[in-house]
This record gives structure tokens, C-alpha cells and sequence, in this order.
């Protein structure tokens, strides 16, 4: 005789994984934990009065989804065996949740929030946003786009559009995403306005059922890295806020003399940067605490970059290796972070610049 004890409602955030409990009159049970063919446990447990317990697979199941944008949502099946011969299994859902949200049936949260913690940020007016949801089965997909902008009197206006689905219905729960360019956003309104020039955008909403997010534009973050990074539902996320960095050089070398002179060696260069923000808004706050204690943080870099690069994967990893956030709920001051960052790869690395249009005229001898 065996059972597997472990109640999980449709679907579950995996911070909120219970132990499993097998109960059994047999010494010792089998316990196999799988996932897409993928063995993540496969271990002997002893019996005593009567059970056994497999605790914190939690853990297990975010380090095999941690760090995969595409594997925030994945069926996992639990077995057990027994001397005797006798058999139990028990399969479920889970999607990736690094933090407690408290929620005992999160179905309901998700039927009202798209998988991210803030609902309003600031955006840069030449980038791009994505989001991502869980849907249920025979929910309505349509996708909506809300657009605040001034038009060429200076106007404020409001256009709204449908992105994608419209009058379609999900099949068979799932995680959708949507890729929203703001180029697009305002290409979209200049065509149906019949403007001569592209609106400037305020703000824009994304509407799906419940859900709803807002991202104001500010002009202000033209030319601000962005930092790209997994959040706590292991959804690729955008950050991008004011701040100042400094660059430090660091070398580790050690000195050997020779007769009457000396040299380096075993040296060792490194380079880090810290970052100081500018103050933060209540959901910046939220984002930030995300990307420190993210598994994957990216940025774009390199001469020919974009900083409006959209591939995730294409982007160079960074390791947070310090930082000091001490966020707070009181009006006293505004909340701001510091955090030091280094590349991956251990090599320095410097931006070489073009140097075009320093002519706007064919070089002639009377120049020089």
C-alpha cells in the first residue's frame, strides 16, 4: 500500500510548493521527481510510523526553471514506489515564483495581474516593452493598447487599439506574451491620426481581461542603460531609471625583484562599476529588489549596440558583486540604491567610438 499526500491547487506559484508526504506500511519507498523526461530527483526514502517525507522540493523545481525566460510554466510529476510492488504518482502545474506572495489559490491574482509586481514604470521614448500572462483555458485573449500622447497643436489625446486577439479565446491554459515597440505605438496613431509627424507619447496602457500595466514616457531616459533581467516569475524585465556610474580599474599583481630591478607578474586586471540611482518610484523599488537577487541580469553592450536591443539572449551577462538597498516606507526621503556590477567575462571592456561627420566637406590643403 503507498499514497502520496500533496494537495496543489490547478495551478501553483512554486514558493508556495508544499513537502510531500507518502504514506506507506512498507520500509522504505522510491521517490522520483520529473519533469519533461528531465529526472530533477531520484532518491530512497525510510519509512517511520508509517510515512515519509520529501521536503523542500521548492528549491528543486526553481533551479531547474531559474534563468530560462521560456520555462517560467512547466508540468512536473512526482512517483512513488514500494518493495511490495504498489505504485502512486501525481502530476501538476507550476509557475516560477521566486518570492512568498502569500497567496493560497493564486488563480485569481493571475486572473487580474500580468507576471510582474509593478503595474506602472518609467520607459525611455525609443525602446520596448514586454509582458507576459497566464491564461486560462476559454479566457479571452484580446490584447488592448492605450496611447496618451500630444499631437502636432500640442493636444493631449487618447488612441486605443487592439495589438493582437482580438475576438479570440485562449486553448488550454498557458503562458502568452506580448512585444510592444513604442516606434510602433506611435507609427500606429500617425497613420490613423493621418499626422504629418509621429506623436510624442506620454504614457502608454496595456489591457488584457483584468490586467493592466502603465508605462510613462520619460524623454529624460533617451540615453540610459537599461538593465534587462529575469524577475521573480522568471519573466524577462526591462529597468531602466537615472543614475550615475563610476568606473573602477582594479589590478591584483604581485612584484618579483630581479638583481637590481623588478617586475609585475601574476597580474590580474579587472574592472567594475558602480552605479548610484536616482530616487526611486514605489514600483521601481519593487523592480530593483528583483534585479539584485536576480540569477540573470544582461545589459546591451558594445560599439555597434543598441540600447534598444530586444533579444535577451544576445545581450552580455553582469554579475551584481555588491550593493546596498535600504528601502524605505516613510516620506522622509526618496528611496535610491547602490550596487556595483561587473562584466562575466573577466577581460576589461571599452566602447571604441567612431569618429564620423568630422567633416561635413571634402578635405582640401587649405585645412591643414
Amino acid at each position: 500500500m503507498i499514497r502520496i499526500g500533496f494537495y496543489t491547487p490547478t495551478v501553483m506559484l512554486s514558493a508556495d510548493l508544499p513537502d510531500v508526504s507518502i504514506f506507506t506500511d512498507q520500509d522504505f519507498v522510491d521517490f522520483r521527481l520529473t519533469s519533461g523526461g528531465i529526472v530533477l530527483l531520484d532518491e530512497r526514502y525510510y519509512t517511520y510510523n508509517g510515512s515519509a517525507t520529501v521536503a523542500d522540493i521548492a528549491s528543486l523545481i526553481e533551479q531547474y526553471m531559474a534563468g530560462n525566460p521560456d520555462l517560467n510554466f512547466s508540468e512536473f510529476i512526482i512517483e512513488a514506489s514500494a518493495p511490495d510492488g504498489s505504485a502512486a504518482s501525481h502530476s501538476f502545474r507550476v509557475i516560477y515564483c521566486d518570492r512568498a506572495l502569500g497567496l493560497y489559490d493564486p488563480s485569481q491574482w493571475l486572473l487580474e495581474n500580468f507576471l510582474t509586481l509593478s503595474a506602472y514604470r518609467r520607459i525611455a521614448p525609443d525602446t520596448f516593452f514586454e509582458l507576459q500572462w497566464f491564461a486560462t483555458d476559454r479566457e479571452p485573449i484580446a490584447f488592448f493598447i492605450y496611447a496618451t500622447y500630444l499631437d502636432s497643436d500640442g493636444n493631449t489625446a487618447t488612441y486605443r487599439y487592439v495589438l493582437s486577439g482580438n475576438g479570440m479565446i485562449q486553448h488550454g491554459d498557458g503562458i502568452n506574451r506580448e512585444f510592444v515597440m513604442l516606434a510602433d505605438v506611435r507609427a500606429k496613431i500617425q497613420a490613423a491620426t493621418k499626422a504629418s509627424t509621429p506623436p510624442t507619447l506620454l504614457s502608454v496602457t496595456a489591457r488584457c481581461g483584468e490586467r493592466s500595466l502603465t508605462l510613462f514616457v520619460d524623454p529624460a531616459l533617451a540615453d540610459t542603460l537599461p538593465f534587462h533581467y529575469t524577475n521573480c516569475f522568471n519573466v524577462a524585465e526591462q529597468l531602466i531609471l537615472p543614475h550615475a556610474t563610476t568606473h573602477k580599474i582594479k589590478a591584483d599583481r604581485s612584484i618579483a625583484a630581479l638583481g637590481k630591478s623588478a617586475r609585475f607578474y601574476n597580474v590580474t586586471t579587472a574592472k567594475e562599476y558602480e552605479v548610484q540611482s536616482a530616487p526611486l518610484t514605489s514600483d521601481e523599488c519593487l523592480q530593483v529588489e528583483q534585479m539584485l537577487t536576480s540569477p540573470v541580469v544582461r545589459i546591451p553592450w558594445g560599439t555597434d549596440s543598441n540600447l534598444a536591443e530586444t533579444d535577451f539572449d544576445a545581450m552580455l551577462p553582469i554579475l551584481i558583486t555588491d550593493f546596498t538597498s535600504e528601502l524605505s516606507d516613510t516620506d522622509d526621503k526618496p528611496n535610491s540604491v547602490k550596487f556595483t556590477w561587473r562584466f562575466k567575462d573577466t577581460r576589461p571592456k571599452f566602447n571604441a567610438r567612431y569618429s564620423p561627420g568630422i567633416f561635413d566637406t571634402h578635405f582640401q590643403p587649405p585645412f591643414s
